[in-house]
């Protein structure tokens, strides 16, 4: 809308205005009216409103009251299209980038809701696989009553051919029936699959495979294996210190029943801390104070406790010269063979 005045006779009509504006006849398309008296509209000259052409030609911008009116997108379209190609007043536009919002959340505290849980597998990264104790009746009453109908109808040798992501049923050397997932297939002989219950892998001939019955499929009970890293450590990619400590790990708590607290998020997994079930020790403290792995210093306000906890016992295990510290700290020398992350 623009602001006009005229002298002259005025004719309305539906609201319309017919007059002359100088000497050309004009029509006003009257809206509204100010407290003042005065009429608030458009002026329209021989078919033209003036208003979208000063628009057009990038002489005028719109108006925050045309939003009510009828030619209000005609204007914003205008007034954009002007806009991007900088135009006359558009010339030094330079559009306001859009602030972030960040969100401030407190910091929460460190949740220590540990749960019993049964370690059954360790990989030489030192990611272990655990199943939760209170599903593993569950787990039990589904395993035996798919062996007791796979008894009474065993699957034709040779029948399956196994594809990568496909679910199955796998034979394992103890001769019993798993479920399984299909990892890799390099020939009929070399089939990679991952025992979904228990965390283990083998190589396996498509022979000792067949479909799962849909009765016990992942829709019956989801995989019980859920795979977790400790928290708060580093473990050394020298290829004898990790062993020891994968060693140490399995003889403690491979196929046992321990608690376990998860303590924040990983790349691939959660990362966890896990206590020993009957004396409650924190099994990756332990690892620490006897000098087989460095702390991995977390950040996190909320884990500072934990984190100075697992600090103190890495300067004790130092000050002892316990396992990897024992030529002293040979972080100082980047020894990059131990994995070391400053």
């Amino acid at each position: 809308m623009i602001d006009f005045c005229w002298m002259g006779p005025l004719i309305p009509t539906n609201g319309v205005f017919h007059a002359r504006l100088g000497s050309r006849a004009v029509e006003v398309e009257v809206e509204s009216m100010d407290k003042a008296g005065n009429f608030i509209g458009w002026l329209h000259i021989e078919g033209l409103n003036l208003s979208i052409a000063l628009v057009e030609g990038a002489l005028s911008k719109v108006h925050f009251t045309a939003e009510r009116s009828a030619y209000y997108k005609t204007l914003v379209s205008a007034e954009e299209a002007c806009r991007d190609r900088k135009e006359k007043i558009w010339a030094n536009y330079e559009e306001k980038p859009v602030e972030e919002v960040v969100y401030v959340t407190e910091e929460k505290e460190r949740v220590a809701n540990y749960r019993p849980v049964f370690v059954t597998e360790i990989c030489d990264t030192l990611h272990f696989y655990t199943q939760d104790v209170e599903t593993g009746s569950q787990l039990e009453s589904l395993m035996e009553t798919m062996r007791a109908e796979i008894a009474a109808q065993p699957p034709v040798e040779g029948s399956y051919a196994p594809r990568r992501g496909d679910f199955c049923i796998a034979k394992f050397a103890d001769d019993e029936w798993y479920r399984a997932r299909v990892e890799k297939v390099e020939s009929p002989a070399k089939v990679h699959v991952f025992y979904i219950d228990y965390g283990n892998r083998e190589v396996v001939s498509s022979t000792r495979l067949a479909a799962i019955p849909p009765a016990f499929s992942t829709r019956t009970l989801a995989a019980q294996a859920t795979e977790h890293a400790l928290a708060y450590i580093q473990v050394p990619q020298d290829e004898d210190a990790r062993a020891d400590v994968v060693d140490c790990i399995v003889r403690d708590i491979q196929n046992s029943q321990c608690l376990m607290n998860v303590e924040y998020s990983g790349a691939s997994c959660p990362h966890v801390t896990i206590q020993f079930g009957d004396t409650k020790d924190d099994v990756g403290l332990n690892l620490v104070k006897e000098g087989l792995v460095m702390v991995d210093v977390r950040k996190e306000k909320h884990l500072q406790k934990m984190v100075t906890e697992y600090l103190n016992s890495q300067e004790s295990a130092k000050s002892a010269r316990l396992n990897i510290w024992r030529y002293g700290d040979f972080r100082a020398d980047d020894a990059d063979e131990f994995g070391y992350r400053r």
